[in-house]
């Protein structure tokens, strides 16, 4: 868990409670996001409701229209704001006036007792005191003295890795709209990949407005595509490697130094292998006696036939199968099955893929197949995955 600047933890609240999550649930998305969450939420509901932005109606909280326009103001309007929130957040009257004592010895310097040092946890939230010393802000706005530290340059919005990463201190307007259409993995990071994609049912195109907004310029041709659900192409230079069948691939894949050279699956006995990997794949084939021929062999001249008997699909009825029965059925006629995928973290997904392998890794069972609804090869574990009419 990462620790982050009170802002932060107050701009995930809210949001969180913007897109419908109960309270009882609240933390589970400071986990997703791994923001330690310190003091408990028990700290910033109150302090957020009593500083108006949030507010409870027929016993469900929820966000006012002030916390948009607070979001935007001066990080000074804001500190100055938090404090009086902290101070008057307490309902009991003698809480309240234990506050306003320990600020005022804070701005006199007088001594803390042991009950001051239990409450003062409310302030290290807010960045006012650390290690037993106010910090500059907190010198500046308890005791009115020091300047503030110089404001960091504005930091530009980007995209890296398929993630399009901003500021939330600074670019607050812009995530706002932003988390209508996706949900961060940590503040200010927002994934732009197809499983993010996938439970995004606003607008693209005002999905790609708002981020050209935060670049300042237009997005790729591959982002848009991606956001727009458009088909693309990918081309790879490289070489094909044919198997004389699939249980030389298999026994090759057992080898961690080979596995890496043969992870694109195009069959169960073809693999694709870049340019780059192709020189050092053969190597390694050559000194384990494998023989590797160019076009040597001529192909085989195919057969006429007078009728062509059509492949039949598999479909399980009365009694239920095994997953690798049906898997290796799928497999043999190089067909595609649908089945629904529990990936740790997110709800179940229905996938259409054409199985190439399966693999013993350890205890779990591992399918390499191409999913034709990522347009990419995948590797699913076999007890995540349900298949119809099978165990």
């Amino acid at each position: 868990m990462n620790t982050y600047p009170a802002l932060y933890i107050i701009f995930t609240l809210l949001s969180a409670f913007r897109r419908g999550i109960e309270r009882k649930n609240i933390w589970r998305e400071f986990h997703r996001q791994k923001i330690a969450l310190t003091p408990r939420l028990s700290f910033w509901i109150p302090l957020c409701r009593e500083a108006g932005l949030l507010d409870e109606v027929e016993s469900q909280i929820r966000v006012t229209r002030h916390a948009h326009q607070w979001l935007n103001k001066a990080p000074e309007e804001q500190a100055f704001h938090l404090i009086e929130a902290w101070q008057n957040a307490p309902k009991n009257y003698k809480a309240r006036r234990f506050r306003k004592k320990l600020l005022w010895k804070l701005k006199h310097d007088q001594a803390l007792t042991q009950k001051d040092r239990g409450t003062i946890n409310g302030l290290e939230a807010l960045g006012l005191y650390a290690e037993g010393n106010l910090t500059r802000w907190g010198t500046f706005f308890i005791k009115g003295e020091g300047e503030l530290p110089t404001p960091k340059p504005p930091e530009p919005c980007a995209i890296h890795e398929n993630h399009f990463v901003a500021p939330v201190a600074q670019q607050a307007d812009l995530l706002w709209e932003l988390e209508k259409h996706l949900r961060p993995i940590s503040p200010g990071c927002y994934p732009l990949t197809k499983r993010a994609l996938h439970f995004h049912a606003g607008d693209p195109h005002e999905l790609i407005a708002l981020l050209e907004r935060g670049l300042q310029k237009e997005i790729s041709k591959s982002t848009r595509a991606l956001i727009l659900n458009q088909p693309s192409l990918r081309v790879l230079e490289g070489f094909v490697i044919e198997f004389s069948n699939s249980t030389e691939l298999k026994e090759l894949r057992r080898q961690p130094n080979l596995r890496q050279h043969v992870e694109q699956y195009l069959s169960p006995r073809h693999v694709f292998v870049s340019s780059t990997d192709a020189k050092r794949l053969l190597k390694l084939l050559e000194q384990r006696g494998i023989h590797a021929a160019f076009h040597e062999e001529p192909p085989e001249i195919q057969k006429k036939r007078t009728h062509f008997p059509g492949k039949v699909l598999l479909q399980p009825t009365g009694k239920s199968l095994p997953k690798m029965e049906v898997l290796g059925k799928y497999m043999q006629l190089q067909q595609a099955l649908d089945i629904l995928y529990r990936a740790p973290g997110f709800p179940a997904e229905q996938r259409r893929i054409t199985p190439l392998s399966l693999e013993q890794r350890g205890e779990h069972t591992y399918v390499i197949a191409y999913c034709q609804t990522r347009r990419a090869q995948r590797t699913f574990r076999l007890d995540r995955m349900e298949i119809p009419g099978t165990w």
